[in-house]
């Protein structure tokens, strides 16, 4: 280990024991294998031989893990302080600190671990000529990190190197991320070892490199991957994502009037999948005016290929179709038409015209004899 360029190995975001209720029937395996993959990272970890780890927030997701997972993962964490390298853990919300103890206690009393209070504190390694700055999610009730923690960092610099490790919540709109990317550009850090994502986000400015590293595996429905990150110091700062993850989260669209007929639709979505794959498909654009969409039939007979998989119709009917499709206005049909076409008009919202749309499309098939499958 070189103290003149120290390296940390960042994660967030495990989430051992979690719900995972965007995985359905397949949260229980999940839970398996987040179990697994922590292991894994934790094998990575130690071939990379850091300085120190930083696990900024979720590594649990439940604040009260059985007896059994708090046991594993006091295990893995440490097999890291039976190396002599530091585990700092700055608690998410989803593994906050009740009354002072750390998800029940699992980490407590080992050797080499530190688990940050809810007011930021620094932990000096004057060995590594480093100072980590760090704050826990405050729970009970549930807060955000301490409102000033990036605001105080500087004051805490005693050596070279100045980190600065939290959980904080990232806000939805640009503007908002451009305002915390203001903060984080006078922070007076060389890194910022971030949670708050589910997926790999650099928030960096010119003057600091700010990562979250996300989950190991898809902890979220949200498009990404998320890795352990390998951040080395020195005269040049550099931040490597060292991936273990097995599965992954995906987002499709599909318009659905480029397929002739439903099995087209099932083999469409097929060519999607994949075993370890977790997927949300969306049906969007126009639909022929009598092209009724099963989604649960689809979901049935993919459900197998994926992960998970959720299927979402947000399609609408190509009212221009009409003329071409031919429907006589003094039929069964064109009467039917003219019926839904006023509501379609008299709809306030999307919504509602969107149920307008999808009652067209299932009234012409039925009207055509055909099923809607």
């Amino acid at each position: 280990m070189d103290a003149s360029k120290p390296t940390i190995y960042h994660l967030a975001e495990v989430r051992l024991g979690g719900a995972f209720p965007f995985l359905g029937q397949a949260g229980a395996g999940h839970r398996r294998h987040i179990r697994d993959a922590f292991e894994r990272a934790v094998d990575q970890g130690l071939d990379l031989d850091p300085s120190l780890v930083l696990i900024s927030g979720n590594l649990f997701g439940t604040p009260f893990p059985s007896r059994d997972l708090a046991d594993f993962a006091r295990e893995q964490i440490g097999r890291f302080a039976s190396r002599g390298i530091p585990v700092l853990v700055a608690a998410g919300p989803l593994d906050a600190l009740y009354e002072r103890t750390y998800a029940a206690g699992a980490l407590a009393d080992l050797e080499r671990v530190t688990v940050f209070q809810s007011m930021a504190r620094p932990v000096d390694l004057p060995e590594l000529n480093l100072c980590v700055v760090g704050a826990s999610w405050s729970a009970s009730p549930a807060q955000p990190v301490h409102a000033d923690f990036l605001a105080t960092l500087a004051s805490h610099r005693k050596h070279r190197h100045l980190i600065g490790a939290a959980h904080l919540e990232l806000p939805e709109t640009d503007e908002g991320i451009k305002a915390l990317r203001r903060q984080i550009a006078v922070c007076g850090a060389s890194y910022l070892a971030l949670g708050g994502s589910p997926v790999r986000r650099d928030l960096s400015s010119e003057r600091v490199a700010a990562w979250c590293p996300g989950g190991p595996e898809p902890v979220a429905p949200d498009p990404g991957e998320g890795s352990p990150l390998l951040v080395a110091l020195g005269d040049t700062l550099t931040v490597t994502p060292h991936p273990i993850n097995k599965r992954r989260f995906a987002r499709f669209t599909l318009q659905p009037s480029k397929y002739e007929s439903h099995d087209d639709l099932v083999d469409a979505v097929r060519a999607l999948a994949g075993p370890g794959l977790a997927a949300r498909v969306q049906f969007a654009g126009p639909s022929r005016v009598n092209q009724f969409i099963d989604v649960a039939d689809l979901q049935t007979r993919l459900a197998d290929a994926f992960l998970a998989l959720e299927i979402v119709d947000e399609s609408t009917p190509a009212l221009d179709m009409l003329q071409a499709a031919g429907y006589p206005d003094l039929s069964v049909a064109g009467k039917f038409l003219g019926v839904v076409l006023a509501e379609v008009e008299r709809a306030a919202t999307p919504e509602a015209r969107w149920r307008a749309g999808a009652a067209l499309r299932l009234g012409l098939s039925l009207l055509e004899g055909r099923r809607p499958s």
